[in-house]
């Protein structure tokens, strides 16, 4: 066992030295995702562009946008819950060629995420400040282009939330570390010259 995980690091080292974006300056990118399985009964979509600068031939730092929204439904009624959330941060990625066109990822990230919850008689709003590392897959399928896969990562964030219903009002904060790896996401990296 011990001499494939020796062999796999091996792999990733030697792969970092690959120039995979050797002629690039920018890169623009997006991704989408659905989850079906965060909450019980809760299902939610997301989009997040990315525009990315290349600060050597396999790593990027750029910026980060957000929007999702999700439906959650509670057991033996018709009520639900909807939320919706937008965000921006910025993130450094680091690329490791496993073969010619295929290429193992990880992803850092720090941000700030907006959301509102709403029912039929309450609403409340959050502040999320997070901190996210995500493993990834790339696979190059044009010289131009890469599609990418990952399933999700480990998170950390601080929340500041208000919630207010006839005749009640509140505040909280909450910090939270979580791994899933749950949380399939899809997208694109378009590399400009």
């Amino acid at each position: 066992m011990k001499k494939i995980q020796l062999a796999f690091l091996l792999l990733l080292f030697a792969g970092s030295a690959y120039a995979q974006f050797e002629d690039t300056k920018f890169v623009i990118g997006g991704a989408a995702d659905y989850n079906s399985g965060l909450f019980p009964n809760a299902s939610s979509i997301g989009i997040s562009p990315t525009l990315a600068k290349t600060i050597n031939s396999n790593a990027l730092i750029g910026l980060s946008f957000n929007y999702f929204a999700s439906v959650a439904k509670y057991d033996g009624s018709d009520a639900k819950q909807i939320q919706s959330g937008i965000g921006a941060g910025i993130f450094y990625q680091h690329y490791y060629k496993l073969s010619d066109k295929v290429f193992f990822n990880w992803q850092a990230m720090a941000g700030l995420n907006l959301i509102d919850y709403e029912t039929e008689d309450s609403s409340a709003e959050s502040k999320y400040y997070n901190i996210r590392w995500v493993p990834g897959f790339g696979w190059q399928v044009m010289e131009k282009l890469m599609l990418s896969a990952s399933l999700g990562g480990i998170s950390y964030y601080h929340r500041d939330g208000s919630s207010e219903s006839p005749g009640f009002s509140d505040s909280s904060r909450e910090n939270q570390l979580s791994i899933r790896f749950n949380n399939p996401q899809f997208g694109f990296t378009y590399l400009i010259n």
